[in-house]
């Protein structure tokens, strides 16, 4: 009897230490990503698409980090403090990081960094993040760095790892003409070829600062912009991990026991954005009227199949950030009334542009085409790919852009980047005095009740103003092959992939 035990015993202790055994992480192997959409530039500082800063997270970093939990926490600089007048956050930096190049991190590269960031000419849409023009960075050794700005910021530590447009990268990443065709940073990977916007691989840097990682040879990235043919690229073995699934399968690849599909709450909001530099969506009784047209629940449903929240501010429930202000419940009659009294009571035409790749934009873009037919107003639906739509951002040539935001980390990415006066990235042209004051304000305060009736009341002004019309918070949606561990599928929607691994090899 007790030999049965003892043999019983040993034979759970084989299984339960074999199969740890086999958990444990493998190095080696190729990982083939699908791309939801084609990147644009790779030059952190100008570059602006979801597609191309999730090829930059993997080959740059910042001087702190959000975990997977989203706590903040020390990565180039292992800590920092600011001064007693609150201009001044020093960051003391980790020594012995190495570039991609062989060649150690200092202080001199993050500040020639963080001045090309911040330069005018270089004209990022992030240089806010630290100040703008105005901030003054200092090497004050080989490895402590001062960021000094000219109002207090209390929240730059978190402002620095929100993402990759604050990476590190060496000066050697500048070509012939001051341009960065491919950054040198001090991540996990680097870039090692690149063919336009159709593939992209990534290779290990055999640099890198964190021990054993990151566990795989490779990255080799494809866009595939069609929902379908991505999900059909997995299922056939051609891709091990793709970008997004189309909502509407979610069941489908749940039950298939070749797919592993996980979910996550996302900081993010999709909207429809107003071109207010021309008629008629300078005024703000068309703009309220387009918002009161809409059921947003259907247009959820039909867009992302449920998986959203729908919103009537930037904010969804999911954030600490929510402000549950709502005024555009659907009231069609209160609708007309507003077109009537800035005299488009007849409606007028207008073009959506939705975005090639994000095929929710498109489907969103058909229910608000009968919407806003209700009220009068004739839409045209033309897709436009990621770059295209961000050079008519650029040059203020559109009506309606329908797409997305996301890594919306703290309150300042949900109403300063997009909306403040001035932004390189507020493409609608929004201004508002009283709007700028309070985010102003807000970037100064340390105390979160504090900081969060600042922003409330700069919610109700964006809402109210309606430069864009939201829509909805979606969930974050990831697929891969059942080999492929070590993924975590993360709020800030970032594809970090130095901790996966292959459990085919």
């Amino acid at each position: 009897m007790k030999q049965r035990i003892f043999i019983l015993v040993l034979l759970m202790f084989v299984l339960v230490f074999g199969t740890a055994q086999a958990q444990e992480p493998q190095s080696g192997g190729v990982l083939r990503a699908a791309w939801q959409s084609k990147w644009e530039s790779l030059d952190p500082h100008v570059a602006s698409s979801e597609a191309t800063f999730q090829i930059l997270n993997n080959v740059l970093e910042t001087l702190t980090f959000f975990d997977d939990d989203m706590n903040l926490i020390p990565w180039l600089a292992e800590s920092w403090e600011r001064s007693d007048d609150g201009l001044t956050w020093t960051f003391h930096l980790r020594q012995g990081v190495m570039f991609s190049n062989g060649r150690e991190m200092t202080a001199a590269d993050v500040k020639w960094s963080l001045d090309r960031l911040v330069n005018p000419d270089t004209a990022s849409g992030n240089a806010w993040r630290i100040g703008g023009a105005s901030t003054t960075i200092t090497a004050v050794d080989n490895y402590t760095v001062a960021i000094t700005t000219e109002s207090p910021s209390a929240t730059m530590p978190a402002s620095i790892a929100a993402n990759k447009s604050i990476g590190i990268m060496a000066p050697e990443s500048l070509n012939d003409e001051g341009l960065v065709d491919v950054p040198i940073g001090t991540g996990p990977f680097l870039i090692a070829a690149v063919e336009g916007t159709t593939s992209l691989r990534l290779e290990r840097n055999p640099d890198y600062w964190q021990e054993g990682l990151p566990y795989l040879d490779a990255v080799e990235i494809t866009p595939i912009t069609d929902d379908a043919t991505r999900e059909l690229a997995l299922k056939g073995g051609e891709v091990d991990w793709i970008f997004t699934i189309a909502p509407q399968n979610l069941a489908e690849l749940q039950a298939d026991e070749d797919v592993v599909v996980e979910t996550s709450p996302r900081l993010s909001y999709d909207y429809i954005g107003l071109n207010l530099t021309k008629e008629p969506f300078s005024d703000v009784r068309v703009r309220q009227a387009m918002a009161y047209s809409l059921d947003r629940q259907v247009v959820c449903d039909f867009a992302f199949f449920g998986l959203c929240e729908p919103v009537q501010g930037p904010t969804a429930s999911g954030t600490a950030w929510y402000f549950p202000y709502s005024p555009y419940d659907q009231d069609i009659a209160k609708a007309k009334a507003l077109m009537e009294e800035a005299g488009y009571g007849d409606g007028f035409a207008m073009v959506i542009n939705p975005v090639i790749g994000f095929e929710e934009t498109i489907r969103g873009a058909q229910v608000l085409e009968q919407m806003f037919s209700e009220i009068g107003i004739t839409v045209t639906i033309e897709p436009e790919e990621a770059a295209v739509i961000i050079e008519k951002e650029g040059n203020g040539q559109f009506d309606a852009i329908m797409w997305s935001w996301i890594g919306l980390t703290d309150a300042e990415d949900y109403f300063y980047l997009q909306h403040r006066t001035g932004q390189g990235l507020n493409f609608t042209g929004f201004s508002n005095p009283e709007f700028d004051a309070l985010v102003d304000e807000g970037r100064t305060l340390d105390d979160f009740a504090a900081r969060y009736a600042v922003y409330e009341q700069a919610n109700q002004i964006l809402v109210d103003e309606a430069p864009y019309i939201y829509l909805y918070a979606k969930s974050e949606v990831k697929a891969w092959a059942p080999y492929v561990q070590g993924y975590a599928v993360r709020p800030d929607s970032a594809n970090n992939f130095w901790t996966v691994w292959l459990d085919n090899q």
